[in-house]
């Protein structure tokens, strides 16, 4: 797997957080951002694993068929950052 700079990586996950503002207040499958990143679905969960441990997207959790499967939306306190920021 080739390494990403720190640059690149931090531009994904700007890229993830535009990604899940056009779709709010709907939450997307991992495999539906992996697919607009046009990247592989294991790299897009550990950078949205990585966004989840600094609060910037909400992970929720379901069952579907043939295994667990996770829906993300960017995180309240984010949101109500970005809207204290416009105003």
């Amino acid at each position: 797997m080739v390494k990403l700079s720190e640059e690149t990586t931090k531009l994904l996950k700007e890229d993830i957080l535009g990604i899940l503002n056009e779709s709010l207040p709907i939450a997307r499958f991992t495999k539906d951002i992996a697919k607009d990143l046009r990247r592989d679905k294991e790299f897009t969960l550990k950078l949205l694993l990585e966004m989840k441990e600094l609060g910037w997207v909400k992970e929720i959790t379901g069952k579907g068929t043939g295994g667990i499967r996770k829906k993300w939306k960017i995180s309240e306190e984010l949101l109500k950052v970005w809207r204290e920021k416009s105003l």
